[in-house]
């Protein structure tokens, strides 16, 4: 099997790996023929290879594309979800696998979401902060910050962790047993662990352009 073959074969098993989809499940989303899918996925060796405008479609709806270079210099890309406070609220009530399939199904609904040049696990999302708590620090409000749940990545002193509360979502550094703010703001203070609602470690932040 060739290399572009090979790059094409990888990217849509591990999509519908990832998605839970079958070919014909990810074919109706993205508008296209089954047949496109199902023939190169039975023989990838001989079978017919997915044209561009196929191959397009798909990687909309999945939020990634085939690697056609090599991975070191061409590093994958992960979409997660851009949460609501009430979503998160929900999502941390869930269990690993229902967990999971929230997240599929957030990046599904075609909610905004926001492509990172990391890894990323299912369970990843990314919240809006709302407040100055790490203006400081260089996390500002509006900052999209891209979060893994705490029994995915468990938090380290130092660390940034996101909480949400009642409409808010707030950054601080983890110095057990403080939750500790780097800001201007006078109003923001240290805030013990154990009474905040830790929504997930930071591994990312995204900023819009403001003009």
């Amino acid at each position: 099997m060739d290399d572009t073959r090979r790059a094409i074969l990888r990217w849509m098993t591990g999509v519908m790996e990832a998605h839970g989809w079958s070919a014909g499940a990810w074919a109706r989303l993205a508008g296209v023929t089954a047949t496109n899918l199902t023939r190169f996925l039975r023989d990838p060796i001989a079978g017919s290879v997915p044209s561009a405008e196929t191959l397009g479609r798909l990687a909309r709806i999945a939020g990634s594309e085939p690697r056609f270079l090599d991975e070191r210099a061409y590093p994958p890309t992960t979409r997660v979800p851009v949460l609501s406070v009430e979503q998160v609220h929900a999502f941390l009530d869930l269990g690993r696998r229902a967990g999971e399939a929230f997240i599929a199904s957030a990046l599904r609904d075609g909610g905004r979401s926001i492509a990172v040049d990391r890894p990323a696990s299912r369970r990843a999302f990314a919240l809006t902060i709302a407040s100055r708590s790490l203006n400081a620090a260089g996390v500002l409000p509006d900052d999209c910050v891209v979060l893994e749940p705490t029994d995915v990545l468990a938090p380290q002193a130092g660390d940034v962790v996101v909480t949400v509360g009642e409409g808010t979502v707030c950054g601080y550094r983890f110095f057990p047993p403080q939750l500790l703010p780097v800001s201007t703001d006078p109003d923001c203070r240290p805030t013990p662990i154990g009474d905040a609602n830790v929504a997930g470690v930071a591994v990312h932040v995204v900023r819009s352009l403001r003009i």
